[in-house]
């Protein structure tokens, strides 16, 4: 939060979040009957097809915003926020996840199978699967492996 783009702070007040968990679902969503999933394993970009039809959350928000702000504002179709992490496990950026998750040497290999890493960079790198979570997940365990395990620094 100190050195990110951090919206939420206004809404982490205690009282507010008191009052919030009282509040009866019905009364946050329009359309309870419509569950909405995603899977972020799925190729290609999934913000359009999956943000056009969450179109109801935070409703008492909503309206009493609308008060204050305009209508333009209050009836914004909802928009994600992440990392270009897609374009960093493909881009100028995949040398360094080659070369962190297929060293052989990887503290990770303490615990996975060097075949099975191995698999699953290639198919994010051939474009046949959209392995970004797991890339990153790996990447992270091996840097806390390396830390943790084997009192290398950061």
């Amino acid at each position: 939060m100190a050195h990110g783009l951090e919206s939420r702070v206004p809404f982490l007040d205690n009282d507010l979040v008191d009052f919030a968990l009282r509040v009866p679902v019905r009364l946050k969503l329009r359309d309870l009957d419509r569950v909405v999933g995603m899977d972020e394993n799925e190729p290609g970009t999934k913000t359009e097809r999956f943000f056009e039809r969450t179109r109801d959350g935070k409703l008492i928000l909503r309206q009493v915003m609308a008060r204050h702000v305009p209508e333009t504002v209050t009836d914004q179709v909802k928009q994600g926020f992440s990392g270009p992490d897609a374009s960093w496990f493909r881009g100028d950026s995949i040398d360094y996840v080659r070369e962190v998750l297929l060293d052989p040497g990887a503290k990770l290999y303490e615990f996975f199978s060097p075949d099975g890493v191995r698999g699953l960079v290639e198919q994010h790198l051939d474009g046949r699967e959209n392995r970004r979570l797991l890339l990153w997940s790996l990447l992270s365990f091996e840097h806390w492996c390396r830390i943790f395990l084997h009192g290398q620094r950061p």
